[in-house]
């Protein structure tokens, strides 16, 4: 393991600054049941523009932003392609916000600009400021990162990647033995856009599962734990085939599901847990998977399992409790559910949207506690998919999703984590192959 250190790295700002006047207004971050919610808050939605296939989103992303009424206006139309801002990156921006909408984060993926991570004040409308302070973290980890804001009062940022996998052979040179990457883990300073610290370590696993020519492939999804000494960052396990060592994507043998935790804010002493109820990775896909709820525990989705998409349960230990067995195939009554996204709206409610054998896109709401899911009656469209979905707002009661499957115009639905009702919001104007990945 190697520990590399960093004194804070800013651009327009002195090193003792922790806030910054256009940034978020001066409140604790609140837990979920104790979020009264906003009226005055920004709303921004985010769109992702087609590259060269439609609904691949790698043509770049736009932002609009509106107000929380006009967000739950039927008779709103919101157009991102034609009257949204561009923010900086290539492909699909990782985009976060502060917690009263008020600035954008973003971290721009791949391309010139690729691992620049900067900050936008949201003005409504196509108005965006981009502030002065940025930092880029591409020659620590690369310039496609993948990151979350941790809930701390918008203080830190958590950027993850693995890099550079290789394999590595018994000393006869032919015999397969292993495959290991580079895991980077960086925290970022969000009010001061600089680099708190990384760490790089390469994470081995068991000897029996390597042999089999598994690997980390991914890491994504940080949360940090109870006590705040610890994060929990997902992972996704990749194979060789040792015999020929070429890639086995065939996904016919898998592994239990793992996690990477590490001391905080450190993060030193790398360790791997793994969970005995599923084999899908933990990771997520460009949002956040794991959530720490109010009984201390945290709770995490999984993805490519043997039996669709599980929620499991970190204790305050830090390790799998296995006796909690949450599977969304059970609880809808489905076969091959894969979340795409989920988020946590307080007293043991979330909202997860997900896909099913591959197929359609769909919402439902889950009660954690119950074990019981529960599918949201938005319309049903071959079209629909929230592979790349990014962002929920979570404002007191209510969660703001964007539904517009690609190419076709959709709405705003705001669901109410209390009663379970649905509510259909402003009118998401789209464009072919186009379509919308968040709310900000």
């Amino acid at each position: 393991m190697k520990r590399q250190f960093l004194k804070l790295l800013m651009f327009g700002a002195v090193a003792t600054a922790m806030t910054i006047t256009s940034c978020s207004k001066d409140k604790e971050n609140p837990a979920p049941e104790e979020n009264l919610g906003d009226a005055d808050r920004w709303v921004t939605v985010s769109g992702a523009l087609m590259g060269t296939t439609a609904g691949d989103g790698n043509g770049g992303t736009m932002v609009y932003s509106v107000s929380v009424n006009d967000a739950k206006n039927p008779d709103k139309s919101i157009d991102v392609y034609t009257n949204g801002f561009p923010v900086r990156s290539q492909r699909t921006a990782r985009l976060q916000s502060s917690i009263d909408g008020s600035v954008l984060f973003n971290i721009a993926y791949t391309g010139p600009n690729g691992g620049e991570f900067s900050k936008y004040k949201v003005n409504g409308g196509s108005s965006y400021t981009e502030l002065s302070d940025k930092v880029n973290i591409a020659n620590y980890a690369t310039a496609s990162p993948r990151w979350v804001k941790l809930f701390d009062n918008d203080q830190t940022g958590v950027a993850v990647n693995v890099s550079g996998v290789k394999i590595t052979t018994e000393a006869d040179g032919k015999t397969y033995k292993y495959a290991r990457g580079t895991s980077t883990v960086l925290s970022l300073n969000l009010q001061a856009a600089g680099i708190k610290t990384y760490e790089q370590y390469e994470i081995p696993l068991s000897a029996e599962e390597e042999a089999k020519g598994f690997y980390i492939g991914r890491l994504d999804g940080p949360v940090l734990n109870k006590a705040g000494d610890k994060l929990i960052i997902g992972a996704s396990r990749s194979k060789y085939d040792p015999a020929t060592g070429q890639s086995d994507n065939t996904g016919k043998v898998k592994i239990s599901s793992k996690s990477l935790v590490v001391d905080y804010p450190s993060l030193k002493n790398p360790k791997l847990i793994s969970s005995t109820v599923s084999q899908g990775n933990t990771n997520g896909y460009r949002s956040f998977n794991a959530f720490l709820s109010e009984d201390g525990n945290i709770y995490q989705a999984t993805q490519n399992g043997l039996n669709g998409s599980h929620i499991l349960k970190i204790n305050q230990s830090n390790e799998y409790d296995n006796s909690y067995v949450f599977s969304l195939d059970a609880a809808l009554g489905v076969t091959g559910t894969y979340v795409d996204a989920w988020r946590y709206a307080g007293k043991g409610i979330g909202y997860v949207v997900y896909s099913v054998a591959d197929k359609g896109g769909y919402i439902a709401r889950i009660d954690l506690n119950a074990k019981t899911a529960t599918k949201v009656a938005i319309p049903d469209d071959v079209d629909l998919s929230f592979g790349q979905y990014q962002g929920f707002v979570v404002n007191g009661d209510e969660v703001f999703v964007a539904v517009t499957p690609v190419g076709k115009d959709g709405n705003i639905y705001i669901m109410n984590s209390r009663t379970g009702a649905l509510t259909k919001g402003a009118k998401l104007i789209n464009k072919t192959g186009n379509h919308y990945i968040g709310i900000f």
